[in-house]
């Protein structure tokens, strides 16, 4: 959805100002939808087998679920990634010693912010693969506290309790999904896009239209305006 590439240009923006804000606790806004009554619906059509699948492109993705499910792919490894001797970059600042502790399989990562007392928690990871941190940092993590995740979850309409945000480290690479973020339904060369929480087109829409179109391994999203989304399908293990 082009909100969601915008969403997910915002959030880099933001986090790129996580580490030298006043106070991060604060960096994100009530999301707008709040103070929204929306009416929750499901995904019944028939779904178009060819689109189920993780597409990418260089930054960011969508995974089409067989559960009618959709997951938001951004691969945020320019912005924060860990280094091969354990220490982690955000924001072009490195963050180790006292700042970054790898404790009970779980990593928070902290940054020095003028106006407060103590140093503010940026990133929170807790393992999920099963295996211990202790033998390398690659593997899949949930974000669960910190203000990377309170500006992801702002830019999507989502309060930091509503977002599932996992993060997959590989090497220097840092991706994150945020799972299950909407539904989707597909008819005829048409994808809907729709959460109670999006609210893409205004304050009042939950859904986004797109025509599309799959030829081999390439995805081509449509919007009403004419702008096209092309993505690449990737295996995932």
């Amino acid at each position: 959805m082009k909100k969601f590439i915008s969403a997910a240009a915002a959030i880099l923006t933001a986090v790129c100002c996580i580490t030298s804000c006043s106070d991060t606790s604060n960096s994100s806004s009530e999301p707008s939808s709040s103070s929204r009554v929306r009416q929750k619906r499901v995904s019944s059509s028939k779904i178009d087998e060819n689109i189920i699948g993780t597409w990418k492109n260089d930054f960011n993705g969508y995974r089409f679920q067989e559960d009618r499910n959709v997951s938001l792919v951004m691969d945020f490894s320019d912005t924060i990634h860990f280094t091969n001797d354990g220490k982690l970059i955000a924001n072009e600042q490195e963050i180790s010693g006292d700042m970054l502790t790898m404790e009970n399989n779980t990593i928070t990562a902290k940054a020095e912010s003028e106006g407060l007392d103590e140093p503010a928690i940026i990133l929170s990871l807790e393992r999920t693969d099963g295996k211990n941190i202790s033998d390398g940092l690659d593997g899949t993590y949930s974000m669960t506290d910190g203000a990377y995740k309170e500006v992801i979850a702002s830019n999507f309409g989502l309060k930091p309790e509503q977002a599932n945000v996992e993060v997959n480290v590989q090497g220097e690479k840092f991706d994150v999904t945020v799972i299950d973020y909407c539904l989707y339904e597909t008819n005829d060369g048409k994808l809907e896009l729709f959460s109670e929480n999006m609210d893409y087109v205004d304050e009042n829409a939950n859904s986004v239209f797109y025509e599309y179109s799959i030829e081999g391994d390439t995805l081509t999203m449509t919007y009403e305006t004419g702008d096209q989304e092309v993505y690449k399908k990737v295996e995932e293990d």
